[in-house]
């Protein structure tokens, strides 16, 4: 649905949004920001009608990256876990019948011009923005239990990130960036290029040449259809520290499934005390251990043993993967465009390059610790299901 505008308009985007619902009055909610995320803006949309006959919902602004394609994919993977029993968010249709609505008009801000709304179920429970030993396990075995949900459903994605997880082509771009940064009459489109890139660049592109899990390596692993992007704060749990289910579903897609669980456990298991936002990263073995035993509690027979033997393969090259992205863009200054704290971060340019510093610090103490990782996933999924503790 398209949401027009023909006059000057003084009402806030998000309420000409909710207009084209018919389950609020869109001048009798209370609507107010939800959640941390980096890319789409969310908030909780709260009825304060007493006849409304839906109390709470979720309402997101959805990120350009993202066209609205992607919402049929979200819909069948939602209705396929939801037809099995499982808890998941659910889009709310317009009363045109459409799950989205993109704002038109002269009378809106250049900035709100196109822009994309949805409105979701609202799941009760808690979102944390760390892992926690308490929440390892049971976010393991959430994961697990959707994993093993969607492993039979066929379906042919609307939206994709095409080389999004090629590794050769981020290195390429590394190189370009390097080389530009490098050139005297160089420009920046933000923010002068910090120093320490330079050798960071270098020493990311000679550990590119160790990789061992190659674009090669990865395009041999079985593709499943994955969350894509499965940081703590996208599980939700309830009271009693229980996974309910997974939010954000816009990168939805088939992977591999060594990289999907490669960017959780680089995520979860990071346990510097700024989480990302350090140059300092520090491994945690046994979040990375609660985290995999619940995962194999609820889907150790759903991997391939390629799978297993590639699992802390995966994690290395996903953080590294990142590395190389946040430093590449240190550089580009249009990816990864964070809020600038500037008591933190003076520019986006400096807070990319503490971010690929951090990821790059995590790789290498990976590294250090690989042979205990690979013994723990070696223990945690060659034995039967029955025989391991709870």
């Amino acid at each position: 649905m398209t949401a027009l505008l023909s006059r000057p308009c003084s009402v806030p985007p998000w309420q000409l949004a909710l207009a084209a619902y018919d389950v609020f009055d869109p001048t009798q909610v209370r609507v107010s920001p939800l959640g941390d995320g980096l890319i789409n803006e969310t908030y909780l949309v709260e009825a304060t009608a007493s006849s409304a006959t839906l109390r709470r919902a979720v309402l997101q602004r959805v990120s350009p990256i993202f066209g609205r394609a992607v919402h049929e994919d979200i819909e069948a993977i939602t209705a396929h876990l939801a037809q099995k029993g499982h808890t998941t968010p659910r889009l709310l249709r317009t009363r045109n019948q459409e799950l989205s609505v993109q704002l038109h008009g002269d009378g809106l801000d250049a900035a709100d011009r196109g822009s994309i709304f949805r409105l979701l179920d609202f799941i009760p429970g808690h979102c944390y923005p760390r892992m926690t030993a308490a929440l390892a396990g049971p976010a393991g075995r959430l994961v697990g239990r959707f994993h093993v949900a969607v492993s039979d459903l066929q379906h042919d994605f609307h939206f994709s990130r095409p080389g999004a997880h090629v590794l050769s082509q981020h290195i390429d771009k590394l190189h370009l960036a390097l080389s530009d940064a490098s050139r005297p009459d160089f420009v920046p489109s933000e923010a002068q290029v910090p120093p320490a890139f330079f050798p960071l660049a270098e020493q990311l592109l000679r550990f590119a040449e160790t990789i061992e899990l190659s674009d090669a390596h990865v395009a041999a692993l079985p593709r499943r259809i994955c969350h894509g992007d499965l940081k703590v704060s996208n599980l939700r749990f309830d009271d009693a520290g229980r996974g309910v289910c997974l939010l954000d579903l816009d990168t939805l897609g088939w992977l591999p499934l060594p990289l999907e669980l490669g960017d959780a456990l680089r995520s979860w298991c990071n346990a510097s005390p700024l989480g990302e936002d350090s140059a300092e990263a520090r491994f945690d073995l046994s979040l990375f251990e609660g985290a995999l035993r619940g995962y194999a509690d609820s889907a150790s027979a759903l991997l391939v043993p390629a799978e297993r033997e590639a699992l802390v393969a995966g994690l290395l090259r996903i953080a590294f993967q990142l590395a190389v992205r946040f430093a590449v863009d240190v550089v580009r200054q249009n990816y990864f465009r964070f809020r600038v704290d500037p008591a933190r971060h003076p520019t986006r340019a400096a807070h990319n390059l503490l971010r690929a510093q951090g990821q790059f610090s995590l790789v290498q103490a990976v590294v250090a610790s690989r042979g205990a990782a690979e013994s723990i996933v070696h223990d945690l999924f060659a034995a039967p299901p029955a025989t391991r503790n709870p």
